[in-house]
């Protein structure tokens, strides 16, 4: 599979991603080639990004497209199955968040099978702009704009609606991956045509430590069947807000990341609620399997407290509502014919839960 991989280019570590990912194929077999753009753009740094975006567009983007074609010449050469294609679809630069108008070359001379875009939490993304790398002057340009928590979500989110749109525009799938995600998740992307990607609901609120795990232990039994979109990965601030504006701007991409670049784009939505009397159903859950309703998605659920018609008829669909974990399991095993993937997908150092 070719995959294009876009996202942000400061403040995430997903270099550090795409070198696990490429270990995993190595496990398997496979040899992914990994394609960093912007290092074919500077030439390897011999031209600085910083250089190229002080120039025209109409520069820029002959640059970019004549790049493209390279790569793309080079998959064809090689005949490379397994391709992983790092580019940016904008970049923030003085203020102004710049949009690349590449989808035409990107599908003539890449033509990728999907495009997935990378995410990390905000206030990480934010740390880390204020350390950059001493070697990395365009990273230390970034610093010093002093980018505050909305700018960089809306940088973020430029990203995702812009990759959105290039999918659109060549008829490929879009899966948004926070970088933090266990490196299979990307890799079956890569390795798999047409994977099974699932978005894990439920309550992170309340519920004891010993249900928690119960949890964990559910989602990792279920990657063996699909790629797994956790909403856990992302992490929210756990030492309080700077200031009451940025509680509220996270609190809002939070719920619109999880509702529309999660669950609108994924194939199922699996509820997982354990408990056997409290904490109630998470009115985040069932926001969230109302709009999978209403993305027409597929929709689980484990709830060991029984059936219920308004949870049947409205939210989970018939047959779809599990009282034990096994069942489910059974279910889209036997039933539905779902087969677990046979590859190594932990790299030395993981611990299974």
């Amino acid at each position: 599979m070719k995959v294009l991989v876009t996202g942000m280019i400061a403040g995430m570590d997903d270099a550090k991603l795409l070198k696990r990912v490429q270990q995993l194929g190595q496990r398997n077999n496979r040899d992914i080639r990994i394609f960093n753009a912007v290092e074919h753009f500077t030439s390897g740094g011999r031209k600085p990004l910083e250089r190229l975006l002080g120039t025209t567009d109409y520069v820029f983007e002959l640059t970019r497209e004549r790049e493209y074609e390279r790569i793309g010449f080079k998959i064809l050469e090689e005949n490379l199955q397994d391709v992983i294609i790092r580019a940016p679809a904008t970049v923030e630069w003085n203020r102004v968040n710049r949009k690349f108008k590449d989808q035409r070359y990107i599908r003539d001379f890449i033509r990728p099978d999907l495009i997935v875009t990378l995410i990390d939490a905000e206030w990480l993304i934010q740390k880390r702009l204020q350390n950059p790398p001493e070697e990395d002057h365009f990273f230390r340009v970034l610093r010093d704009r002093n980018h505050t928590i909305y700018e960089i979500l809306s940088w973020m989110n430029e990203e995702v609606s812009l990759s959105e749109d290039w999918a659109k525009y060549m008829g490929v799938p879009h899966y948004v991956l926070a970088v933090s995600e266990p490196p299979e998740a990307l890799y079956k992307l890569v390795a798999h045509r047409n994977p099974w990607v699932v978005y894990a609901s439920y309550s992170m609120t309340y519920g004891t430590p010993e249900m928690r795990k119960e949890v964990d232990r559910v989602i990792h039994r279920l990657r063996r069947f699909a790629v797994i979109v956790d909403p856990q990965t992302v992490e929210i601030p756990n030492d309080g807000f700077d200031s009451k504006v940025d509680q509220e701007v996270i609190y809002a991409y939070t719920v619109h990341r999880d509702l529309h670049w999660y669950v609108g784009k994924v194939h199922s939505v699996v509820a997982i609620h354990p408990y056997p009397e409290r904490p109630p159903l998470s009115a985040g859950m069932m926001d969230e399997l109302g709009h999978a309703r209403d993305y027409m998605k597929g929709r689980y659920m484990i709830f060991p407290r029984g059936f219920s018609p308004f949870t049947t008829d409205s939210y989970i669909e018939k047959g779809h509502l599990f009282e034990h974990a096994d069942d489910f399991f059974h279910y889209i095993e036997h039933v539905e014919g779902r087969k677990p993937f046979s590859d190594e997908l932990e790299l030395q150092g993981e611990m299974a839960i």
